[in-house]
C-alpha cells in the first residue's frame, strides 16, 4: 500500500516505452560524402556549412557516455564529454573526449553540471586530487541552485530530489541515477561520522576510567591530596569543558605554587587548590574547619601575588588579569544541610572571586559530560 502523499515514480521501464530518438552523433576519418549524407540526415537541406561533426554543440554534454572533470593550470574547472564518434572509414563507433568546456566561473560550471544531472550522465572526477573541487561545485547546487541567463534575464534554478540519507541507511532520491560525487560525499561523511563515533567511544571509555579511579581514592580514610593531584592529573575532564589548557605545580615567582593554574578558553586564568577528601568543611558548632580556612587563604595569597604582580606572571600566564580561585576540598557527604547553606552564603560572598567545591562537584561536572556522550550515541543510533 502506497504511503498518502507520497509521489509514486515511473517504473524504468515506463521511461522507455516511448523510445527517445537521438539523430545526435559525431563523424570522424575521410569519407566526405558519407558525412556530408549524415549530416543531412540531422539538418535536412538547411544544414549549415562548416565542419560536419553532425551534433549541435548544445548536445554533446547530453549524448556523452560519461563526463570527465579536471581542473587546469589557471585553476578553472574543465569538463569533458566522452561520447560516441562514428568513424566514416570503417563504419565503427569509438568513445573519445574530442572537446573540453573550460569555465571562467564555477557558476558556468554548474550549469553544465546541471545538464547532466537532468540528463543522468555522471560526472566523474579526473582523479582524486579534484574530486574533492567536484563534491564541492554539486553540494553548492544542491544547496543555492544554479544561476542562468535565458534570453538576457537571469534564472534561478533549484535542485530537488537530491541524494539522501534516510533512517534506513539506503540512499533515497527523486532521481533514479545519483552522481558519482554524490556517492563520494557521501561516504566522506559516513567516514567522518564513524570516525566522530569511535573518537566518542574512547573518550567515552576514559571518562568512566576517570571515575572509577577517583572514587576509588575517595573511598580510602588517610588523608589522600597528593593521590588525588595525580588523578586529576591524569583525567583533566574533571575540570570541565571551559578549560584549554591545564597547568599543575605551577609556580608563582619564587614564593608560591598553585596546585594547578587554569586557562579559560578567553584567556583568563583559575588558580586551584587541592585538599584532602577527608578534611571537614565546618565542624559540629557550624565554623569553618582549620583546613578550609588554610586552603581558602592560601589561594586568596595566590591571588594577591598575582594582582601585584601582574606584569611578571603574564610572562607564563598571558591572559592574568583578574585571576579567581578555586579550593577543592571535602565530600558533600560530610555535610548538614544547614552546612550546604553556609557553604553557599560564603561561595556568595566571594563574590565569584573565590569559589568552594566539593570532590563530588568535580564527579558531578564530569558525569554530565559522560551523560551528554551517551545521549549523542543514542540519538545518532537511532537516526
Amino acid at each position: 500500500m502506497e504511503d498518502e502523499g507520497r509521489e509514486v515514480q515511473m517504473d524504468r521501464f515506463q521511461k522507455w516505452e516511448q523510445p527517445e530518438w537521438r539523430t545526435d552523433f559525431i563523424t570522424t576519418g575521410q569519407d566526405p560524402e558519407l558525412a556530408e549524407l549524415l549530416h543531412k540526415r540531422v539538418f535536412g537541406d538547411s544544414a549549415p556549412p562548416g565542419p560536419r561533426h553532425g551534433a549541435p554543440a548544445n548536445q554533446l554534454f547530453k549524448m556523452a557516455k560519461e563526463i570527465v572533470f579536471d581542473v587546469n593550470e589557471e585553476g578553472q574547472a574543465t569538463l569533458t564529454p566522452m561520447t560516441w564518434i562514428i568513424d566514416t572509414d570503417s563504419i565503427e563507433y569509438r568513445l573519445s573526449g574530442i572537446i573540453k568546456a573550460t569555465f571562467t566561473t564555477d557558476e558556468s560550471a554548474k550549469v553544465m553540471l546541471l545538464d547532466a544531472l537532468v540528463n543522468e550522465v555522471p560526472v566523474v572526477p579526473n582523479n582524486e586530487v579534484v574530486a574533492p573541487r567536484l563534491e564541492a561545485l554539486f553540494a553548492d547546487m544542491m544547496t543555492n541552485g544554479v544561476t542562468h541567463f535565458v534570453d538576457g534575464e537571469e534564472q534561478t534554478y533549484a535542485v530537488t530530489g537530491h541524494l539522501l540519507l534516510t533512517h534506513e541507511g539506503a540512499p533515497d532520491s527523486g532521481r533514479v541515477i545519483a552522481q558519482p560525487a554524490e556517492f563520494s560525499a557521501l561516504q566522506r561523511r559516513l567516514e567522518h561520522e564513524v570516525e566522530q563515533g569511535r573518537q566518542a567511544k574512547i573518550a567515552l571509555a576514559r571518562i568512566t576510567a576517570a571515575l572509577r579511579e577517583l572514587r576509588e581514592l575517595l573511598t580510602r580514610e588517610e588523608r589522600n591530596e597528593h593521590d588525588l593531584q595525580r588523578c586529576l592529573t591524569k583525567y583533566p575532564i574533571f575540570f570541565g569543558p571551559s578549560y584549554r589548557r591545564i597547568l599543575p605545580k605551577h609556580k608563582l615567582g619564587s614564593e608560591y605554587e598553585a596546585d594547578y593554574a587554569l586557562e579559560i578558553v578567553d584567556g583568563s586564568i583559575d588558580v586551584m587548590e587541592i585538599e584532602a577528601s577527608t578534611h571537614r568543611l565546618y565542624g559540629k558548632r557550624g565554623n569553618p574547619s582549620q583546613a578550609l580556612i588554610h586552603a581558602e587563604q592560601q589561594v586568596l595569597d595566590w591571588l594577591a601575588w598575582l594582582d601585584e604582580q601582574s606584569s611578571y606572571a603574564r610572562r607564563n600566564l598571558p591572559g592574568v588579569r583578574r585571576a579567581c580561585g578555586i579550593v577543592v576540598i571535602g565530600r558533600r557527604a560530610n555535610l548538614s544541610e544547614k552546612d550546604v547553606e553556609r557553604l553557599r552564603w560564603r561561595n556568595m560572598m566571594y563574590g565569584g572571586r573565590l569559589t568552594i567545591l566539593t570532590f563530588d562537584d568535580l564527579i558531578d561536572r564530569c558525569e554530565a559530560i559522560r551523560s551528554l556522550l551517551i545521549e549523542q550515541q543514542v540519538q545518532e543510533s537511532n537516526s
